[in-house]
């Protein structure tokens, strides 16, 4: 009899679970249809914009969402020299891209693009760096970023696991320093390494259908 009288409330406990798991799966495929429909948009005007050139493939490094804009890193490879690319997403529309200067041997690297008054920064990271001092290469294993800014303001990244980074930042800030750590604690890079300073993009629209 104790028995019968259980069997209810594990069924109904048992419905509850599967509503509320229900509910959030719901949820979080709404982020992703949102996410691949911005993707597939970028990805459409990408191709119709490099339309001469055969054998394109889009691989998504990084992809940052900011108010109504999508931004995605891509790597585009082609049968002739592959290319970086940020393109922006904006109410479920391809407004531009971004070629981009790729790391070099220090790993890592700084792009720039201005719009609607921000800053945005982005780059493809490394898995290894080069050492000066001995000529040979060492894991790059970035976790952190820290922006440092000439007004004296500082912006923090977490990079652990990434394959490119973008950074949004409000104003046009001067960069002063960047500075690159891995797990443990340790400075890998840091803006100097690079010898140059931010690459500023030349941004590229979309032709409107």
């Amino acid at each position: 009899m104790k028995i019968k009288k259980v069997i209810p409330y594990i069924l109904l406990f048992t419905i509850m679970m599967l509503n509320i798991s229900g509910c959030t799966r719901k949820g979080f495929t709404k982020k992703e249809d949102e996410y691949h429909k911005a993707q597939k948009i970028a990805v459409s005007a990408l191709s119709d914009a490099f339309y001469m050139v055969k054998n394109k493939n889009f691989n998504v490094l990084k992809y940052k969402k900011h108010d109504n804009w999508y931004l995605f890193l891509f790597y585009m490879t082609t049968d002739n020299a592959p290319q970086y690319l940020l393109c922006l997403v904006e109410n479920n529309k391809a407004l531009w891209y971004a070629p981009a200067d790729p790391a070099m041997s220090m790993g890592f690297g700084v792009n720039r693009v201005k719009y609607k008054g921000k800053s945005i920064y982005f780059c493809n990271l490394n898995t290894s760096t080069w050492i000066p001092s001995t000529g040979a290469r060492k894991p790059t294993n970035y976790t952190k970023m820290i922006f440092e800014f000439e007004n004296g303001t500082k912006l923090i990244e977490n990079v652990k696991g990434d394959k490119g980074y973008i950074v949004i930042v409000d104003g046009y800030k001067k960069m002063k320093d960047l500075i690159l750590y891995n797990a443990k604690g340790e400075i890998v890079n840091r803006y100097e390494d690079i010898g140059y300073d931010c690459y500023e993009c030349k941004v590229v629209g979309f032709k409107s259908k």
